[in-house]
């Protein structure tokens, strides 16, 4: 069923984020009122180094702690988010993808917000060196996969795109093995 605006306002717009609300009319003739943060969107990576795959944690002010996740970054204006999956692979773990591998793209909340997550697969790591830029604290952890397999079946990840992520590198080896 599709809804369409019958009254909107924006009520902020910051640098990544801006915040639109309004009144809606449902398809079946009646009427709600909705919030949407919209965003840029972002991509995720996945990178797997030999028998570990390469995580970063940062501190996230949103949750109030450090998250153990993949690396990942907003899009910006790249029409290819592949392009900025590699730009960000690079400067969060200083590891440049010699093959980057679509495992999908998915919506973070879409009952209130825009933002869109394209994941990749990256294989072939090659060391570049580190480059945050300088609000970035960021620590990269090498984790072994049979450990990093351990704990996303324990729900020990905090992070959806690093649930799915990790999924999708899981699948994707199985399927590699397989065939």
């Amino acid at each position: 069923m599709k809804e369409t605006w019958t009254r909107r306002e924006m009520l902020y717009q910051g640098a990544i984020v801006s915040l639109e609300t309004g009144d809606v009319r449902l398809e079946d003739g009646g009427t709600a009122f909705r919030e949407v943060v919209h965003h840029p969107g972002g991509v995720g990576i996945v990178p797997c180094l030999g028998d570990a795959v390469v995580l970063v944690r940062q501190y996230r002010i949103a949750v109030g702690e450090r998250v153990l996740e993949i690396p990942a970054g907003k899009r910006e204006d790249e029409a290819d988010p592949a392009e900025r999956a590699r730009a960000e692979l690079e400067e969060e773990t200083g590891y440049r993808a010699g093959r980057l591998i679509p495992a999908g793209s998915y919506y973070a909340s879409p009952g209130y917000t825009s933002e869109e997550y394209h994941l990749y697969l990256a294989f072939d790591l090659e060391p570049v060196g580190q480059r945050l830029e300088a609000d970035e604290r960021i620590e990269v952890v090498a984790i072994p996969l049979d450990e990093a397999r351990r704990r996303l079946d324990a729900n020990a990840f905090e992070d959806a795109k690093t649930v799915i992520g990790l999924r999708a590198l899981f699948d994707y080896l199985h399927r590699d093995r397989e065939g």
